[in-house]
């Protein structure tokens, strides 16, 4: 999956001609400067020398007032090297940003251009400078690029604040659960099975011949072995067919004092009256039924198989008494979901709207095993349209693999936009969209990788 990984340290820069200089830095280095090498390359169709950093300055410096952008605002720049995309920026909070985008771990290539960063700084700065600056790399906070916006003048062109949201300190959980649990949720996906133990649930015990109008044998002795149902034995009187007493196993009626024990009406041994099989949920399918714990379990174990790091995710999302069932803080964006195993109806949508607005959320993901009703549809999208694309309200509705399908796209579209994000203030500076190179460097490198892909199976069956 794409990231963009950012470490950030308190360097300071004092103006673009130190950029420059860093930049000029890193060039030597074989990291390509996007926005400089047009630059160069403009003057060199014209036949003329390349410009050295004053001139560079000169010609960033009218593009930052058009803006007007404050004197601290600094243009950093994108680079190329291999299968990686480096990107450098400097905030108004004298703050340097080190952003490394590709696929893959990327905390080799991260680690490197910090370096590289901090070699080119301390052989182009003057001493003093030095001094005074912290190389201490750290990692940047989910959310930061929300602050970072609304610090920077780069980004106020893209203001997506919105008054009614509020930054808040949640009460949640990390996601607690082992793969037999994971294994018993993909199972509770089908619509049969799922049938069965909802019934269950709502009747507590049920016979064996009742059982078998729902489920077939076979899956049903899947779910036994999964731990998910336990079986039973009722015992009832040949006579009125009234409930004597119910046992774990067969072998109970024989051991002890049951043989000797007798029906108050018919007056025949326990072991001679009827026994039939009957089933229950056990407490671990109680507990993956209630509040439909199975799908959080579900519906997390496809966000980490798409590219979603487990850290990112939290549940049982609480605050001023609001609840949300799972928080995704990835990518440089915060995602809220509600999970429904029925339809989700106008009840359902407006509290969720809310809180996903109010506590910041770029997104909110309704997944239901059943369908959005036509009234919350309505509801989500004149909502949506009233607060000019603040929010954005998708719902993903069963069967499995549409939402899986969905669940995968949600990830593919949050990490283009978290790159894209990183893009953009460079376009608005320099007056037109790189997303399109960076779009096309994409796409090479996922056909090199596939071809590479392709090669080495060629390579291993011959």
């Amino acid at each position: 999956m794409l990231r963009a990984t950012t470490l950030a340290a308190k360097i300071g820069l004092r103006d673009q001609n130190e950029m420059e200089a860093l930049i000029s830095h890193l060039s030597d280095k074989t990291y390509l400067p996007v926005i400089r090498s047009m630059l160069t390359g403009m003057f060199a169709l014209a036949k003329l020398p390349e410009p050295d950093h004053g001139l560079i300055i000169k010609i960033i410096t009218p593009a930052l007032r058009a803006y007007r952008l404050e004197p601290t605002e600094i243009l950093g720049d994108l680079f190329f090297i291999d299968n990686w995309a480096y990107a450098l920026t400097f905030a108004s909070e004298e703050i340097l940003y080190a952003s490394v985008v590709g696929y893959g771990k990327a905390d080799e290539p991260l680690r490197k251009f910090c370096a590289d960063i901090e070699e080119g700084i301390k052989t182009r700065f003057d001493g003093r400078r030095v001094r005074g600056m912290e190389f201490d790399w750290k990692s940047v906070d989910p959310r930061l690029s929300r602050y970072t916006r609304r610090r920077s003048a780069l980004y106020r062109a893209f203001s997506d604040e919105d008054p009614e949201r509020v930054e808040v300190e949640f009460k949640s959980i990390e996601p607690n659960y082992n793969s037999e649990d994971a294994q018993v949720a993909r199972l509770l996906v089908n619509i049969e099975i799922r049938k069965f133990i909802l019934k269950l649930a709502q009747v507590v015990k049920m016979r064996q011949k009742d059982a078998a109008e729902i489920v077939e044998a076979d899956v049903l002795q899947r779910i036994l072995s999964l731990g998910l149902v336990m079986e039973e034995y009722l015992l009832t009187c040949k006579q009125d067919q009234h409930t004597i007493c119910v046992v774990p196993s067969k072998d109970d009626l024989t051991k002890g004092p049951m043989p000797s024990l007798r029906c108050s009406v018919c007056g025949r041994s326990f072991p001679e009256e009827n026994l039939q099989v009957i089933y229950s949920l056990t407490e671990k399918g109680k507990k993956l039924v209630d509040h439909s714990l199975w799908m959080s379990i579900w519906v997390t174990e496809l966000l980490k198989e798409n590219g979603i790091r487990k850290e990112a995710i939290r549940w049982g999302l609480e605050a001023s008494g609001e609840e949300l069932d799972i928080m995704v803080e990835d990518f440089g964006s915060r995602i809220f979901f509600e999970l429904k195993d029925r339809e989700f109806g106008l009840g359902d949508a407006y509290p969720f709207v809310y809180r996903t607005i109010r506590y910041a959320g770029r997104s909110g993901i309704v997944v239901t095993m059943d369908k959005v009703s036509t009234d919350a549809q309505k509801f989500i999208s004149e909502e949506t349209k009233r607060r000019e694309s603040l929010i954005n309200i998708q719902y993903l509705e069963g069967p499995e693999e549409a939402i899986q399908r969905g669940v995968r796209e949600l990830i593919e579209h949050t990490s283009l936009l978290q790159v894209h994000r990183l893009v953009r203030p460079f376009s608005q500076t320099i007056g037109f969209d790189l997303w399109p190179i960076i779009q096309n460097w994409m796409d090479t490198r996922i056909k090199e990788t596939s071809k590479n892909k392709v090669a080495a199976t060629a390579d291993n069956s011959g």
